[in-house]
């Protein structure tokens, strides 16, 4: 009776706590599904518009540039310190008003300095990440360019990240679920009605609008919660929370530069037309927007929602409650994302062909960047799992280790790359990058147990096991689909997802897996467990 009891007891805790999840994360979940949606139709509109022109691919280059700065003075700061820090004093507005203050006036500062950098730099820093364009003056000197421009948004992106996490740390979510929005808003209708007028630098102004917008509607909320900002550097200086924030930032730093080094490993290889072939940056952006759907919905959501829970049982010493939530979102992890890793395996050719192939976007771009989507899928479910993972450290207010093991990663991404590109061209340079998740996965997996000690995984086996024979059976079932229906390519695809989604959940509720008793128990309570 006691084993029933006890194992009673977890199902019910993991009821509840999905429950909890469901509700903590909708909010942020609508808002990042809104974006993707939209981010998907500025990508058809892109190759529709577009293709892997010139044009296209030195935009590409030219945006990475500043989301480089982006990644580490923005969200790279935001999600590691200033959200868990101002979290802690998420009762008292008028505190996180005045620290969000200071860290506007330091980070104001040390932006505009950056954007300066970038723009005098323009030419040395396309030069660097993307040597390849070398061989093409034309893509070149339309990075350099774009670049000059690009590089204001890191301003305004900057500075709408700290209002965010203001907003973060009062519980207020709509407007940073929705903030991201914004980029996709100004790209649709900029494509569509100015691209003849302004086609050339439509991309660039459309990245700049947005700007102005994401910092617009985050600060119309905060003041309508009560906020005023006043500029004040050396306050700020002196301010003892925001030297706690720098403190702790500092191996952050690291940790973002070499992730964003790891990406531009990809823009680096991807550029050397003479060994992948023409489009190989468009197809890697491509494919990994693609990737970065279920990212965003599922690992990024989860994460920042479970970091102040995960911090708070930190705070209080509670591990095995911290051990228990973190079995608990990987367990989502592994529910959604390895369906989803399947069906880009298996049909990763017919979901760039319906998405993307119309226009210019034609059989060369179609054939790359499938062949990127391919690879990137095996990969799609460590991405996931490391994100999960580096919240754990930043909740146990631990930023050193993720960069140390992001520096190993980025050896292993370079490393894997040059040995994979020549044989397998663009498709190489993705399924360098999965190999790399792999090891960086491994490695904060370890680490983490050395913290926290072992974490019970007996359950989650089996469930794992059902998942993935399920996904493949399905994968193998959706491709025979697509190769003996006739009809076009959208009306195979519908036949597709209405035959795998509800296959998926029957297959699933009839071998057991708890996920999808947990959404019955959601949507029709009771007292029983199928």
């Amino acid at each position: 009776m006691s084993l029933l009891k006890e194992k009673s007891d977890v199902r019910n805790y993991f009821i509840v706590m999905f429950k909890k999840v469901i509700k903590d994360t909708s909010t942020i979940s609508i808002g990042t599904l809104v974006s993707r949606i939209l981010g998907f139709i500025r990508d058809i509109l892109l190759a529709r518009f577009f293709g892997a022109s010139a044009i296209l691919e030195a935009f590409l280059v030219a945006f990475r540039l500043p989301n480089l700065f982006r990644s580490i003075f923005a969200e790279g700061f935001t999600d590691s310190v200033a959200t868990p820090v101002l979290s802690e004093y998420n009762k008292d507005k008028t505190k996180v008003f005045a620290i969000g203050n200071s860290l506007l006036s330091i980070s104001s500062v040390i932006l505009t300095i950056f954007t300066a950098v970038g723009i005098i730099f323009s030419r040395q820093l396309v030069g660097m990440i993307a040597p390849g364009f070398g061989a093409d003056p034309v893509r070149f000197e339309l990075a350099v360019s774009f670049t000059r421009l690009t590089f204001a948004y890191l301003l305004l992106i900057g500075v709408s990240s700290i209002m965010t996490s203001m907003l973060y740390s009062l519980k207020k979510f709509f407007i940073p679920s929705i903030n991201p929005v914004f980029l996709n808003v100004t790209f649709i209708p900029g494509v569509i009605f100015f691209s003849n007028y302004f086609k050339t630098y439509i991309l660039v102004y459309c990245v700049l609008a947005a700007g102005i917008l994401e910092v617009a509607f985050p600060l119309f909320s905060l003041k309508r919660a009560g906020f005023d900002f006043k500029f004040g550097l050396k306050k700020a200086l002196a301010d003892p929370v925001v030297k706690r924030m720098f403190k702790l930032f500092i191996p952050r730093v690291g940790t973002s530069i070499v992730y964003q080094l790891n990406v531009f490993v990809d823009t680096i290889f991807s550029s050397m037309i003479g060994v992948v072939g023409l489009g190989g940056v468009a197809a890697v952006y491509y494919a990994n927007r693609l990737v970065q759907f279920p990212f965003a919905l599922i690992a990024l959501s989860l994460s920042q929602v479970a970091v102040v829970d995960l911090s708070g049982y930190h705070n209080e010493g509670d591990i095995e409650a911290f051990k228990k939530l973190f079995v608990f979102s990987f367990q989502n992890i592994i529910f959604f994302i390895i369906p989803i890793s399947a069906f880009f395996i298996f049909l990763a050719n017919p979901v760039i062909d319906v998405l993307f192939r119309r226009g210019e976007f034609d059989a060369a771009s179609l054939a790359a960047t499938s062949s990127v989507l391919f690879f990137y899928s095996f990969g799609l479910f460590f991405f996931c799992g490391v994100k999960l993972l580096t919240t754990c450290f930043y909740s146990l207010k631990d930023t050193a280790t993720p960069a140390k093991i992001m520096a190993i990663s980025l050896l292993v991404n370079i490393v894997c790359v040059v040995i994979l590109m020549y044989p397998l061209k663009i498709g190489g340079v993705a399924l360098g990058t999965s190999i790399a998740s792999v090891v960086t996965f491994i490695l904060h997996y370890v680490e983490l147990e050395k913290r926290i000690g072992k974490i019970n995984w007996q359950d989650t086996r089996e469930q794992l096991i059902k998942i993935i024979v399920i996904s493949v059976i399905l994968g193998v079932v959706c491709r025979l689909l697509w190769n003996t229906l006739s009809g076009t390519k959208y009306f195979k695809m519908f036949i597709i997802l209405s035959v795998s989604i509800p296959g998926f959940i029957i297959a699933g509720w009839f071998s057991g897996i708890k996920h999808i008793h947990y959404l019955k128990e959601k949507i029709f309570p009771s007292n029983g467990y199928c």
